[in-house]
């Protein structure tokens, strides 16, 4: 993250001769996602048979290297090839099958719960996005963007080197002998599944669909009290702050049983706020507004994670968590090229509103997994 919003001031030196720097940025900005798209559920099922923490500690020597190779990049091909390796390498979906395939292994003994685990990884991923451009935005105008990316790479060889020593894991042996329970081929392809994962790339895509058009939105106001990249930028923040304190909130709600209906809940309530947008003009009542999105932000991640690895065993976590992830970062993909189609069209607020729509879909596709679960119950 302490990349993502200095990415064109880092790419001017690569791109002066290179053509257009809107297009090359946009160009970087996706070449993780698209790589990661790709190859999440491949990476997943290497975890399930090689094992989750030697799939983890690859993982991140590849991020390491990928940090070392943009640092050092003097084209913007080589740089390029950096952010695709940082896509491949599918470090996010080691660490949540790692920590999916804990929880599941797990005694009721060992106070393990998944819910609450997955939501602390979902706080920790709002940390990041929180702290990441903050301290990225420092460095480029104070020491410059290479010292910070190589200082990176250094703590992620610590984080490395702790994994190494530190984590527990499953032998690649003994997930092998288990490989009996494997998830079979087109196991997703049912509708409760399909519905989890279409709900979280409609959430994913309503979330950077609203990335996309915001600044643009608060740059139209007419009574602006800040000047509008200070006030994107803070506004981005308390929004990330509400996602971080909100996780283990949800997540014992998750724990509890109610993953169908937190996810719901908490999708409407985005698509409400962020539809609410076009109707207010105080920096205030948004501030508000992004609080209150950022805490129902909070629910969507983690339901989908968790929904989706309950339906496999402790040693199948990686195919489960990678095809989900795939489903996320399609939403990633669609969500900004939807969000630019609408401003085209109708400008900021039409963005605004295809924002809201995503969201509103989202909530939607679960709705009948809602209505199976209340029969359930009923039954019971």
């Amino acid at each position: 993250m302490v990349l993502i919003p200095v990415m064109p001031l880092y790419l001017e030196k690569l791109t002066a001769h290179a053509g257009n720097l809107a297009i090359w940025a946009s160009i970087a900005l996706a070449a993780p996602a698209v790589g990661s798209m790709l190859t999440a559920p491949f990476i997943g099922r290497l975890a399930d048979r090689w094992g989750y923490k030697n799939l983890l500690t690859i993982a991140l020597s590849g991020f390491c290297l990928s940090l070392v190779l943009m640092s050092i990049s003097e084209t913007i091909a080589l740089f390029l090839f950096s952010r695709i390796l940082l896509g491949l390498c599918g470090v996010s979906v080691a660490i949540t099958a790692y920590t999916s395939h804990i929880v599941e292994s797990a005694s009721p003994v060992d106070g393990i719960s998944r819910g609450v685990t997955l939501a602390k990884l979902q706080s920790a991923i709002a940390a990041a996005c929180l702290s990441g451009p903050l301290v990225g935005g420092l460095f480029m105008d104070q020491w410059g963007m290479k010292l910070l990316l190589n200082l990176t790479a250094g703590m992620t060889c610590i984080a490395l080197i702790t994994a190494t020593l530190l984590l527990q894991g499953a032998s690649s042996s003994s997930l092998i002998e288990q490989s009996g329970t494997a998830l079979a081929k087109g196991w997703y392809l049912n509708w409760p599944t399909l519905s989890w994962l279409g709900a979280g790339a409609f959430a994913q895509g309503g979330a950077f669909a609203l990335v996309t058009c915001f600044a643009l939105y608060i740059n139209d106001l007419e009574q602006t009290l800040a000047p509008p990249a200070t006030a994107t930028g803070v506004l981005h923040a308390i929004a990330w702050a509400a996602t971080f304190v909100a996780g283990a909130y949800w997540g014992k709600r998750n724990d509890q049983g109610d993953a169908v209906g937190s996810f719901i809940t908490a999708a409407a309530g985005c698509g409400a706020t962020v539809l609410a947008l076009l109707w207010v003009n105080s920096l205030w009542l948004i501030a508000l507004l992004r609080i209150i999105q950022g805490f129902f932000f909070a629910a969507l991640i983690p339901a989908v994670m968790y929904s989706i690895g309950k339906q496999a065993g402790s040693s199948q976590q990686g195919q489960a968590i990678g095809t989900a992830k795939s489903a996320l970062v399609l939403g990633q993909l669609i969500g900004p090229l939807a969000a630019a189609g609408g401003y085209s069209f109708f400008q900021a607020s039409g963005a605004i509103a295809i924002s809201a729509a995503f969201f509103a879909a989202a909530a939607l596709f679960l709705i009948p997994n809602k209505n199976t679960t209340n029969q359930k119950a009923i039954r019971l």
